[in-house]
């Protein structure tokens, strides 16, 4: 019997673990990366520069929300280059490389709830029609990725076994 659910492990007191649907794979978190880019890019400060020490800009601590934001952006396409590599990709290592910011320990501890919220709220929609829609373009993604594998993979073979027969040459030689 497939269990419904599988659980992340986090490094919040608060939510030790996050439990999500059997369904939930690697891209999931990296859908969600890349939504949490989105969101910390500070390009809503548009009109808003100045270099004045007691300007508001100057409290907006756009350093953090660049760094938060960079951050997201990598894991988006680290954790999709990894899937890329192997689509058996485990959750809980994406998990634990969306979760591994260096900052100050305010600012990690925001990026850990920010994750911690985006998955919940990703999975608590998911009988809605994003939940689905994001789904289905990530089921297509993984479509694709085992279907370039199998096309990849007698080549593949093909080439392992002429080094093979290479090495087994030189070493009888």
């Amino acid at each position: 019997m497939k269990k419904a659910t599988q659980t992340i492990k986090t490094n919040l007191i608060s939510t030790p673990t996050i439990s999500v649907p059997a369904s939930f794979t690697a891209l999931h978190l990296a859908h969600i990366s890349w939504n949490l880019f989105s969101a910390n890019s500070p390009t809503h400060f548009a009109n808003e520069f100045s270099i004045h020490e007691s300007s508001d800009f100057a409290h907006y601590n756009i350093q953090d929300s660049m760094d938060i934001a960079q951050h997201f952006y990598d894991c988006a396409f680290a954790i999709g280059s990894s899937v890329e590599d192997n689509v058996d990709y485990s959750i809980q290592d994406a998990f634990n490389m969306l979760d591994d910011f260096y900052g100050d320990t305010c600012v990690r501890e925001d990026v850990s709830t920010q994750i911690e919220r985006a998955i919940q709220n990703f999975v608590d929609s998911k009988t809605g029609y994003d939940y689905a829609k994001h789904t289905d373009y990530i089921v297509q993604d993984y479509t694709a990725l085992v279907e370039a594998t199998q096309q990849a993979l007698p080549s593949q073979i093909a080439q392992l076994e002429k080094q093979l027969a290479t090495l087994k040459a030189k070493q009888t030689a």
